[in-house]
């Protein structure tokens, strides 16, 4: 078994992300759950209640992440939203997975899980005019938005939940088990996961937190994010996707072995 042996923190709940990481339990890894995000909805703005109400001129809905997906769900249950005649686009498995699993079908995911996928996947397609819908966090950035009124659309991107850290009084378990255990490789799935991870830790000197630990991030993203604080990513899966970075992760250490 290749992570026999080895601990493997992940930035993400169990419950959500457990399925994913079973690979890595088959080679012998022990896997920590330490969501540093909360999700709070933000439905209230004159912003979202302007597209809510003339949704049925929107012509996508593209939604980027499980959290959108979960978010938007309740507006469709709250605000009994038709999905009828509006295509759905989504970025990754999980989000797809998201969007069945709450009864929203499908119509658009790129090769490449990523915004610029999404935005080349677009270019295929006659945009001019196209109306576009994307409820997202606060803290997406104006790429996707851009991207696609480049091709022609009219995009509405609005804010419709934030992203915050974590409360430490939650995961004291975790918590501890990171400290007893001193993971050998750390999953990030955004650099809020990141930054939360570090506060939450209550880390002063990175750099010397994540010496001989190996660091493997979702996309690029979340790799420049980590770089940024001087940092070495060693592991960035070719699909941006939980089970991707599984994959990479087992793969990385089999190259290891082999090199040995």
């Amino acid at each position: 078994m290749f992570l026999k042996n080895k601990t493997v923190l992940v930035t993400k709940k169990k419950e959500s992300a457990g399925k994913y990481f079973l690979q890595l339990k088959n080679e012998g890894a022990n896997i920590i759950f330490f969501p540093t995000i909360k999700v709070i909805p933000k439905l209230e703005s004159p912003e979202l209640k302007n597209a809510i109400n003339h949704f049925k001129e929107f012509d996508y809905l593209v939604l980027t992440s499980s959290n959108a997906v979960k978010v938007f769900a309740e507006m469709i249950q709250s605000r009994f939203l038709d999905l009828t005649n509006i295509k759905v686009a989504t970025i990754g498995e999980k989000t797809s997975e998201e969007c069945y699993s709450n009864g929203i079908k499908v119509d658009i995911t790129p090769v490449e899980f990523s915004s610029q996928g999404l935005i080349k996947t677009f270019s295929k397609l006659e945009l001019n005019g196209k109306k576009i819908f994307i409820p997202c966090s606060s803290l997406s950035n104006g790429e996707l938005k851009l991207g696609l009124t480049e091709l022609g659309a009219k995009v509405d991107l609005i804010h419709v939940y934030d992203v915050v850290s974590s409360n430490l009084s939650e995961l004291r378990k975790e918590y501890e088990e990171i400290i007893n255990r001193q993971p050998d490789i750390y999953v990030f799935t955004s650099p809020s996961s990141f930054n939360n991870f570090i506060s939450l830790m209550n880390i002063n000197d990175i750099s010397d937190y994540f010496v001989n630990k190996i660091i493997c991030t979702i996309g690029s993203t979340t790799e420049k994010a980590v770089e940024s604080y001087g940092l070495s990513v060693h592991i960035v899966p070719k699909t941006y996707s939980l089970s991707g970075i599984s994959e990479a992760i087992i793969k990385y250490f089999q190259l290891t072995v082999n090199m040995v």
